[in-house]
Parts: C-alpha cells; structure tokens; sequence
C-alpha cells in the first residue's frame, strides 16, 4: 500500500495530465492503482478530472469514492462550497484516502490548484496532505515564473513537514518561452528536488508516461 498526492504550483499547469501520465505509468508497471480527486470545482455535469484519472488508473470504483465534492462553481473549494451550502468534512477526506490506499498499491491523490487552496476554512490541500501523511510530488508549467513558483510550494512543503518526491514540469499550451530549457534545472539546483520529467506539449496522457522517472516515487 502507497499513496502519493499530486500537487500544482497553480491551478492550469497541467497537474491533472502529469496525474494521468503517472497513473498509466504504474498500471503499466504491474501496479494496482487507485486515484482520488478529493474535491473538484467547475462540476458543470461529471467531474471531467476525476473521470480522466479513473481512466488512466482503470479505476472502477464508485465517483463517490473517486470525488467525494463535486461542485459547481470554478472557485477554491471552500467558496465554492460556501455559495452551495455544502460543508466539506476534512475528516471524512482523510479516512477516504487511507480506507481507499489500502485497497491497492498505489492511491494517486489529486489537489485542485495549489497547496495553500483552502477546502474549508483555513484548512487546505496542504493540511489534508499534512493529515493524510501523503507524500508529494509538484507539478509545475515549464514557462517564464515557474522557477519561483515551484521554490515558493517547496519551501512551504517543507516547512509543514512533508515528503517531496520531487517535481514535473508540463507544458500545458504548444507555445514554448525561452526559459523552457532552463527551468528544470534551475528548479533541481534552488529546491534540491529531483526532475521526474519535463514533458513536451503532448495530445495524451499516455505519451506522457514514458516520459517519467518513476523509480522509488512511491513506496513499496
């Protein structure tokens, strides 16, 4: 049993890509796996997320399990569900995910935004990783300000006592700056985090897998 939370720097950096590509990555490797999008915001019908990363993982379980919230406005979470009248249950959220990680070998959890993104109250993603014990892997966009933004959420990991397994960088649109061949590094040098892949603007998820450094990302 593992359990690993992925995590973007901001919200459109192609975390849930980067997810996607991890979860086939594992599947492809032999493993059980498992994913959870804890809550998802801009629910217009079916939580477009959540269904990717089941997909990927060939996760049949119930959406329920897969994503407890689902809301409707494209807000942080706890807005979204304070304009609902829904009371997110923290709680409730870490018991899914141990109850969830036990039933295979790797349970991929999936944030929305950041790790600073409040889901109720002051609690954000960051203290449901902290209290779910997950480790982290951050996903970043591979353009111009994504070095402070990828040093910014691994300072604050770190200082809340989390795991870091290292860092994606994505490329979420076809169009390319002149810091795309830099950043990767620069990132490695100012965090001290491993580069698990920098990924090309690609058409699927699956494309993608091959492209991660998998080895000892998750336990067992």
């Amino acid at each position: 049993m593992s359990a690993l939370f992925v995590t973007g720097t901001d919200t459109g950096v192609g975390k849930t890509f980067v997810a996607c590509a991890l979860a086939t990555a594992l599947r492809t490797g032999g493993r059980r796996v498992g994913v959870m999008k804890p809550v998802e915001t801009g629910v217009v019908d079916r939580p477009e997320d959540a269904l990717r990363l089941a997909a990927a993982a060939g996760d049949a379980s119930p959406l329920d399990d897969i994503c407890p919230y689902r809301l409707r406005a494209p807000l942080a979470p706890s807005v979204a569900a304070a304009g609902e009248g829904v009371v997110i249950d923290v709680d409730r959220l870490v018991q899914a995910i141990a109850r969830r990680a036990a039933g295979v070998d790797v349970l991929l959890v999936e944030g929305a935004g950041g790790l600073l993104v409040p889901i109720a109250g002051t609690t954000t993603f960051l203290d449901l990783a902290v209290r779910a014990a997950l480790p982290v892997l951050l996903v970043g966009a591979n353009r111009l300000g994504t070095v402070n933004h990828c040093a910014l959420s691994a300072r604050v990991a770190r200082l809340a006592g989390l795991d870091l397994r290292g860092f994606v960088l994505s490329q979420p649109a076809a169009q390319t700056d002149e810091s795309s061949a830099t950043n990767a590094e620069v990132v490695a040098t100012l965090t001290g985090l491993r580069c698990r892949g920098v990924l090309p603007h690609l058409p699927d998820p699956a494309t993608a897998a091959t492209l991660l450094e998998i080895d000892d990302l998750v336990d067992g």
